[in-house]
């Protein structure tokens, strides 16, 4: 365990560094889960409220800085790591153990999961430990464990809606393999916590229509149709990258093969249904690679167990460290001479570059404390983060799908900064008395322009036509 507890510890010092030094701005999810956590509410439009606790939490504590967001994926990453260890080592051995402690960290899903603050970071956490305790329960039918299993259920869907997969899967597993329990009491008293811990979520979609629910619903159902095989293929070819390629081929064989094992069956179940459903929807829609990269945790045990008596060990770590070294550090692709693999525009750094300059430019062209606004979400969010003083700011809907920013108050009449990524809306300038001063700010990323920002100072802005918003 010593080395497991010094692999993980060098792996927190790598992500502090990483935050402090690499000019890695908080990505717009980050920063908008970040403006949740200045106004508290038993849940929000499009997640659970747990992000924004956790990040409530941090900020109370060590103020408004990247690594005071970051820290948390950094120590739940951390202490996931040690508890998998753990759990790994009780049923199986201690070289599978120390494989699935230290694997995972280098694949490209679980080390962006434990840097960026997003809400797949507690989920993961979450989901991650209820499926550990959840093993113990079934064994032991111990009415303790099965209520903390349902209090860390509940947990998990206080941090992303898909940890309702905990339910079918644990039903599935329980048909198979421990028909009896169904008829015992005690598996039932788990729903309880998990419940109660979700109804303040369940409250608050009530006293706003649902409108959590019309938002998943809506991406589950946003552009399907017939068989796409396009959509299909992308999310086969964002899986290979979240895992690093060798796990995501070996995975196959190794759902097929631990069916014929209980305790590995049980890995199995926690992670096949839950790839599968999305798979079948990628058949019809576009999925996003990381939707699936919960039902990851156990499917990573079943490849650590393998690996850990294979001659792939070394090279699957090899390839693994490769892949986290040129996802983290792009530009390495650039000095190589290799850089068309991994052009700007496809890099997905590129959603945290840029923003702390455009706070600066705003900052400095806020003279009189003007109200911040912008008609997209994701500017909004990060010129709260990033403008000096941390204003408030407004999203204003010029017509697209809804979001957070329209459950607030919008009170932004008056002297204006507006910024944009494409010249300003004729309804915003015939809302205001003039421009007094404008700015176009072009963004680089490794050579290429992957964006640019119209900011604009406005003189006495009036309540601008907002449009109905197109969808959830």
């Amino acid at each position: 365990m010593m080395y497991v507890l010094l692999f993980n510890l060098l792996l927190v010092l790598f992500r502090i560094a990483y935050v402090t030094f690499y000019p890695l701005d908080l990505t717009p999810e980050e920063a908008q889960y970040w403006d949740w956590s200045r106004h508290l509410d038993l849940s929000y439009y499009s997640k659970p409220p747990m992000v924004a606790y956790l990040n409530y939490a941090t900020r109370n504590l060590l103020g408004v800085s990247e690594l005071a967001v970051r820290i948390t994926p950094i120590v739940l990453s951390f202490l996931l790591s040690m508890f998998t260890y753990m759990f790994v080592e009780k049923l199986f051995d201690r070289r599978s153990a120390i494989v699935a402690s230290t694997l995972p960290q280098l694949t490209v899903g679980f080390s962006f999961n434990s840097l960026l603050m997003t809400t797949d970071a507690p989920f993961i956490f979450f989901w991650s430990l209820s499926v550990m305790l959840l093993f113990f329960a079934f064994e032991k039918n111990s009415l303790s464990l099965w209520l903390f299993s349902g209090f860390l259920a509940g947990l998990a869907f206080l941090s992303k809606y898909p940890a309702v997969f905990l339910l079918p899967s644990s039903l599935l597993f329980a048909l198979v393999y421990k028909r009896h329990l169904l008829k015992h009491y005690k598996p039932y008293t788990s729903l309880l916590p998990a419940f109660l811990l979700s109804l303040p979520v369940l409250y608050w979609n009530y006293k706003h229509d649902f409108v959590s629910f019309k938002h998943v619903s809506t991406l589950a159902s946003k552009s399907a149709g017939l068989i796409n095989l396009s959509s299909f293929l992308e999310f086969i070819g964002g899986q290979l990258l979240l895992l690093s390629v060798i796990p995501f081929l070996l995975l196959p064989f190794l759902w097929l093969e631990g069916l014929k094992d209980e305790k590995k069956s049980f890995l199995v179940i926690f992670s096949l249904p839950p790839f599968l459903f999305f798979l079948i929807l990628s058949l019809f829609k576009k999925v996003e690679a990381n939707w699936s990269g919960f039902s990851y945790f156990t499917a990573l045990i079943l490849v650590s167990l393998y690996l850990s008596k294979s001659r792939l060990l070394i090279p699957t770590y090899g390839f693994c460290f490769l892949m986290f070294i040129t996802t983290h550090f792009t530009p390495l692709l650039d000095i190589v001479g290799i850089g068309k693999l991994l052009p700007p525009r496809k890099d997905a750094t590129k959603a945290g570059m840029g923003w702390y300059e455009l706070g600066s430019v705003v900052s400095q062209l806020r003279k009189a404390e003007e109200k911040v606004i912008s008609p997209h979400y994701q500017i909004s969010a990060e010129l709260a983060f990033y403008v000096k003083g941390n204003p408030r700011t407004y999203c204003m809907n010029l017509g697209r799908r809804m979001n957070q920013y329209d459950l607030w108050v919008k009170d932004y009449q008056g002297d204006a900064i507006f910024v944009d990524y494409r010249p300003i809306d004729e309804r915003v300038l015939s809302a205001s008395e003039q421009i007094i001063e404008e700015i176009r700010l072009p963004i680089f990323w490794r050579g290429e322009k992957i964006r640019e920002f119209y900011i604009y100072k406005l003189k006495n802005l009036k309540k601008v036509e907002e449009k109905e918003t197109i969808g959830y």
